[in-house]
């Protein structure tokens, strides 16, 4: 997985840096080396915005966060990207399934 992180007005930090791999282990872990994960990081008074997208063979889902605290931020977006992996992943299965019963179905008849 390729992971850049880009801040505007704003300094991305190690801490910073470890919590996203960390946390991008753990929530797209079946996505492997193929992933090319961005993260946008910027702060505005005192909102903080998190952008994630994550580019990978065939499809990209993006999340977006605003909240007070750049951690919950990033956290936050997280959780919306792993809900779209997930959905788009059980749609590719549901599919890969429909397409096994018509075969199948073709040489029984």
């Amino acid at each position: 997985m390729k992971l850049t992180v880009t801040g505007r007005n704003i300094e991305i930090t190690d801490a910073i840096h470890d919590h996203l791999d960390r946390k991008m282990q753990k929530t797209i872990q079946e996505l492997g080396e193929k992933a090319d994960v961005h993260v946008a990081l910027s702060v505005e008074k005192h909102r903080h915005f998190a952008e994630i997208t994550v580019k990978t063979k065939g499809f990209t889902v993006h999340g977006e966060e605003e909240t007070n605290d750049l951690y919950l931020a990033m956290d936050n977006a997280l959780v919306k990207i792993e809900k779209q992996l997930r959905k788009h992943k059980d749609r590719a299965q549901d599919l890969r399934i429909k397409q096994a019963a018509a075969v199948k179905n073709k040489f029984q008849e």
